[in-house]
């Protein structure tokens, strides 16, 4: 049975650097936190540590509802793996301390159901309805 190792960081400046050497020291994947309020943007770093690194897998952990629109995350996880082909995992959760750093509950399970099956959809090349208007998007 192998035993894969992971990293977390939270993402500022510095960690496309430290992200390059937890690949060096033989980590599979290093995750980033998705909290815009305390952070670096999550996909502007892991875009950076892509083009830093060639084998080590690159995550978000956790993807947040109601931070961006699914149209907007599905754009900035699409930039990432086209710089990190197969490499890009995502985890998604209902927000508790992203979401309390804005003063905001976290989200109901059937509005993070949705969420994640928009956020598939547009990752398949499909549309989903825009949250203001209803209009397709894709």
């Amino acid at each position: 049975m192998a035993i894969e190792i992971s990293a977390f960081f939270a993402p500022t400046r510095e960690i496309p650097l430290h992200i390059r050497l937890a690949e060096e020291l033989g980590f599979a994947r290093a995750w980033c936190y998705d909290s815009p309020l305390l952070y670096d943007d999550v996909f502007a770093t892991l875009a950076r540590a892509a083009e830093r690194t060639s084998r080590i897998g690159l995550g978000v952990g956790v993807l947040v509802p109601g931070l961006r629109a699914p149209v907007v995350t599905a754009s900035a996880l699409n930039t990432v793996a086209a710089l990190a082909p197969g490499r890009v995992a995502v985890a998604v959760g209902a927000g508790f301390t992203g979401r309390f750093t804005l003063a905001l509950p976290p989200v109901r399970i059937a509005r993070l159901a949705g969420e994640i099956a928009d956020l598939r959809t547009l990752l398949a090349g499909g549309e989903v309805a825009h949250a203001e208007g209803g209009r397709p998007c894709s």
